[in-house]
């Protein structure tokens, strides 16, 4: 629970990224009769004078990231691998869906396929998930045997960002309408919560 520390300076005169940094790192719930919350404390040592830092609780997982990497998917995967728009978010953001299955030889072989939903960032802040996801996107569509078997037996639908206006505007936990998408599954409010309503 390290946090993260990314320099300008450090970027620019030795390439270096996002890493860990810190000492004496506290987590810990404050004595309140109202409200149950929370406090970081650590101790950290900017790597320079004159240098804007930022400060992070995970590796950041931008939406640009997300779009970089869907563009990068390689054309060899679009045999079994589609990528389209499930839906646009309240600010106009594409939801991107994927679906990734090898070509069955018949109807009947795709009708016994079963399905397997998986989704990312319904809470933008746990951007932990996009990089899980990732690496999940990179495994089914890699040319592993294992992977084979997976898109040979299964329907992938892989939802990488449900939440992207939360990303995009750096929430932690709702999205631009300002609640907790989780709470939402089950809402006709297409217009509202357009992300969960589609998946």
């Amino acid at each position: 629970m390290k946090p993260l520390l990314y320099s300008e300076r450090a970027a620019e005169e030795r390439g270096e990224g996002w890493r860990r940094t810190g000492a004496n790192i506290r987590y810990y719930q404050n004595c309140s009769q109202v409200v149950v919350s929370y406090s970081l404390t650590w101790t950290l040592q900017f790597p320079y004078d004159s240098d804007t830092c930022y400060l992070a609780h995970c590796y950041p997982y931008t939406y640009s990231h997300l779009q970089r990497y869907l563009r990068r998917i390689p054309p060899a995967a679009a045999s079994y691998c589609k990528v389209r728009v499930l839906c646009h978010s309240l600010a106009g953001n594409a939801v991107h869906v994927l679906t990734v299955t090898s070509e069955s030889a018949s109807r009947r072989e795709a009708a016994h396929k079963r399905a397997v939903v998986l989704t990312a960032r319904v809470h933008p802040g746990e951007t932990n998930a996009s990089w899980v996801m990732e690496g999940l996107l990179d495994f089914l569509l890699g040319d592993s045997e294992d992977a084979q078997v997976l898109r040979d037996n299964f329907v992938f639908k892989v939802v990488p960002m449900l939440n992207p206006d939360g990303v995009v505007v750096g929430n932690y936990r709702c999205s631009l309408a300002g609640r907790d998408l989780n709470r939402y599954y089950r809402s006709g409010l297409r217009e509202s919560f357009p992300g969960v309503w589609h998946t």
